[in-house]
């Protein structure tokens, strides 16, 4: 047999070079020893790592027949299960006592019939559904019923009792419901839906929708700054006028003490207030007077003005919706066109709403041009629907706006300790 020659090897030299540097004389032995081992796998079937379970192992489940044959031939059972496996032909005697076991004439089965002979025979007995069975009848007739509050307000010992009014369906269950749109226009339940709100909707539509969305977020963010700016110079001017009246009253307390300031800096003690004559302190009180007479003349002239401006902006406003009545009486609007307000799709809500809450804002929907899909296969569903059709009901006047609580109040629950478990009976 022809004796392979291991690659040349320096087991114990020491590298003298770097430490990527190549060497000739490498020991090779586990390599070459892994290859020779892979390749005696790939002669005898195939490599065992890269086989699959069902190849390399196999589950028995029925087990050897000879096995089982020579270990039943050498198994004796214990003479305690030979014992327990034996059974007698008398059987055991019972634990309990029975006069029936010892008796030697067996008892007679009861006669039984079915279910339904005996509902048959119990209606006959208590007179079927024509008795009222909730009544008892104990011989005599009932003068009254007792809980029958039509007969208690007959009875003379009962005359205490308020009578109770009948129940009266409301007036407004018989009238339609009344829309909350400005129009008045009957709004249907389901409205056809904007071109440009479509998944694959046309760019002249889609810009259209975006353009009027954002016009409205303009003008929703001009009138917020607008209310921010009336509130901050409304502040400013609480606190002018704080300021004006702490130098008011300041000036009218330099008044008080006129005459008597320190002269420290020429090295004079300042003299003491003397006591004010009568005459004195009636002209403070009349400084007084005038000004806050002043003062609140002032104010009454700046609440006139305020009033005087309010009703010309009502007059402006009650001036401007008359003309548009007018403009919207010339232009009529088709009668068959009730599944929206206007053209576009926008709906005008009446200032005047039903109830104490308002009707919430719908949801904005509009799709950026990222989240459009030319197929309704990878449309991603939005919204609530159970929040537009609570929306719609509110807006057709079937249900008024409530507002969620979303912290009610709960049932108190007050937690003791019991000491039952502290009192000893000896």
């Amino acid at each position: 047999m022809a004796t392979t020659e291991a690659a040349p090897a320096q087991y114990k030299q020491p590298s003298r070079k770097g430490k990527k540097a190549w060497r000739k004389n490498v020991d090779v032995t586990q390599i070459s020893s892994g290859l020779d081992e892979v390749r005696e796998q790939i002669i005898q079937g195939g490599v065992i790592a890269e086989k699959p379970s069902d190849e390399l192992f196999a589950v028995d489940t029925t087990g050897s027949a000879e096995i089982q044959k020579a270990y039943s031939k050498r198994h004796k059972p214990l003479k305690a299960d030979e014992i327990l496996a034996q059974r007698s032909a008398v059987s055991a005697v019972s634990s309990k006592k029975r006069l029936s076991e010892f008796s030697e004439e067996k008892k007679r089965k009861k006669a039984r019939i079915s279910t339904k002979e005996y509902d048959r025979l119990r209606q006959i007995a208590y007179g079927g559904d024509a008795v009222q069975k909730d009544v008892i009848e104990t011989g005599h007739i009932a003068d009254h019923d007792p809980w029958a509050v039509q007969e208690l307000q007959q009875i003379p010992e009962f005359s205490f009792l308020e009578k109770k009014r009948p129940k009266v369906e409301p007036v407004t269950l018989k009238q339609p419901p009344i829309s909350l749109l400005k129009s008045g226009k009957a709004v249907p339940a389901v409205r056809k839906p904007v071109a440009g709100k479509s998944y694959n909707p046309h760019f002249n539509d889609w810009q259209e929708l975006v353009q009027r969305e954002g016009d409205k977020a303009v003008e929703a963010e001009k009138k917020r700054l607008l209310e921010a700016k009336e509130e901050a110079e409304r502040l400013e001017r609480i606190l002018a006028a704080s300021d004006s009246d702490d130098d008011g009253n300041e000036s009218m307390w330099e008044s008080e003490w006129e005459g008597f300031n320190d002269n420290e800096e020429d090295g004079v003690k300042s003299k003491r207030p003397e006591r004010k004559t009568p005459a004195q302190r009636n002209r403070i009180k009349r400084r007084k007077a005038a000004e806050g007479q002043a003062k609140h003349e002032r104010r009454m002239k700046e609440k006139e003005q305020q009033l005087q401006r309010i009703k010309e902006l009502t007059k402006l406003i009650a001036e401007k919706e008359k003309a548009q009545a007018e403009l919207r009486e010339m232009v009529p609007v088709p009668l068959d066109d009730a599944s929206s307000d206007n053209d576009d799709g926008e709906e005008v809500l009446r200032k005047k709403r039903l109830g104490k809450h308002p009707v919430p804002e719908p949801n904005l929907e509009v799709v950026l041009p990222d989240e459009l899909q030319d197929c309704l296969r990878r449309l991603k569903p939005e919204g609530n629907l159970l929040k537009d059709r609570f929306r719609s009901m509110m807006i057709r006047g079937k249900v008024e706006a409530r507002k969620g609580i979303p912290y009610g109040k709960k049932r108190k629950v007050t937690v003791t300790e019991k000491w039952s478990y502290k009192d000893w009976k000896l």
